[in-house]
């Protein structure tokens, strides 16, 4: 069972810091502990509210399994929160916050795990410090608790690059890989002075699947996707407040929002940690994989016309009356969404002379051009191209359904900075 509670304000547990010394992490034979509920130094006068706490079941956690607790440091303010397994650890990490920064705050919110007796405790300490010596006090009064302190400590306005810092944390080990795997570093090179980095947490990065999105839009990679979670130069917390429109690596727009004083939303994903400094720029952690507006409009017509095909007379570049309501659809997305150029490509099956096909699949993708200008989309973000029977979504064609999925109207949405 987990327990959650919640310490905010500055504690100044006098009592409890003269006996750290005897504080033994566990709770043997899942005996019940009790928590304070304190909000601040000055309720400390009272009695304090006992919160009782239940032993978890055997089979919910393994004996000596580690769990970890975090610390988020910053000059002012320490922020614990995650997992421990002891009413006094709870207490201990916040007697110990509180004397690290005597003039500042500190926030706690555990998750308490009782009934078993875990042999290690995680630490893990991220933030910024000021130099080696701040880095040092920091560790070794945490140190001194008996937990294992996993060090994400940056220093203030240090040489190390975005990436390097990114690669230091662990809760963004994921995208760090990818832009490694990418070349997305040695790709910005010296061109770029400094810049601003939207990274998404390993759980973001693990939702994303690439494969969905390579369903309608066949040729997006995910390097298109990682560019676009970059901005030139820097930009910082305090200057996404009533909104910014920031443009991305690749020139495509990015739209930054402020919901409200706690929440800042980036296109579709939420700021998790702001404002994480590096030599040449400045890191925002989020909560979702960015998908840049162009993959959104391609994967958006192509799921139209994946649905609802785009027919055309037998033989003829002449379209059929009941795909022009779905061509509407398409200009309209179009007009919607104005970044990005739209290529029409024209694919045909294998029945009749190769030259033919290519020929009859180029008139078709005109002549959606044609229609989609005549709707009102802009004819300079146009152009068509056939392919013929060259790009075959199903090969062998066995049957007459074979044939007819190969005859196609696909879209792709490129863009040019």
């Amino acid at each position: 069972m987990k327990i959650s509670i919640k310490y905010v304000g500055i504690f100044l547990f006098g009592a409890l810091a003269s006996f750290l010394g005897l504080v033994v992490w566990g709770d043997t034979e899942g005996s019940e502990l009790t928590l304070l509920d304190s909000t601040n130094a000055g309720d400390l006068g009272e009695s304090p509210t006992p919160i009782p706490l239940s032993p978890v079941d055997d089979d919910e956690l393994s004996q000596n399994t580690p769990i970890t607790a975090y610390a988020e440091y910053s000059r002012d303010v320490i922020s614990l929160s995650g997992s421990v397994n002891a009413q006094a650890l709870a207490d201990a990490l916040i007697v110990a916050s509180n004397q690290l920064m005597p003039g500042g705050s500190v926030s706690a919110e555990f998750e308490i795990l009782t009934g078993v007796d875990l042999a290690i405790i995680n630490l893990e300490i991220t933030g910024e410090i000021i130099d080696e010596a701040d880095r040092s006090r920091v560790l070794t009064k945490f140190e001194a608790l008996g937990v294992k302190v996993i060090d994400n400590l940056v220093i203030e306005g240090s040489q190390r690059t975005v990436f390097e810092v990114i690669r230091d944390l662990p809760e963004l080990s994921q995208v760090s890989d990818f832009f490694s795997a990418a070349g997305i570093e040695e790709q910005i090179g010296d061109e770029v002075a400094s810049v601003t980095v939207f990274a998404p947490t390993n759980d973001a990065m693990q939702a994303l699947d690439i494969s969905a999105l390579q369903e309608f839009a066949q040729l997006v990679q995910l390097s298109d996707i990682l560019q676009f979670h970059i901005v030139p130069g820097e930009f910082y917390l305090s200057q996404f407040a009533g909104g910014v429109d920031l443009t991305t690596l690749k020139g495509e727009s990015l739209i930054v929002q402020t919901v409200d004083e706690s929440t800042t939303q980036i296109q579709d994903s939420l700021l998790v940690q702001a404002d994480i400094t590096a030599a040449n720029g400045v890191i925002h952690i989020i909560d979702a994989v960015l998908i840049p507006g162009t993959i959104k409009t391609e994967i958006a017509l192509n799921q139209i016309v994946g649905s609802d095909p785009i027919l055309f007379a037998v033989g003829s570049p002449f379209l059929a009356e009941s795909s022009k309501p779905i061509l509407n659809r398409v200009a309209e997305i179009l007009i919607e969404n104005p970044e990005g150029n739209l290529e029409i490509e024209g694919h045909s099956d294998t029945d009749g002379a190769e030259d033919i096909n290519l020929d009859l699949s180029a008139s078709r993708a005109e002549a959606v051009l044609e229609y989609l200008i005549s709707r009102g989309a802009e004819p300079s973000r146009l152009s068509a191209i056939g392919y013929g029977e060259t790009r075959l979504k199903i090969d062998p064609e066995v049957t007459a359904a074979d044939r007819a999925a190969n005859r196609r109207i696909e879209f792709r949405v490129t863009f040019e900075n």
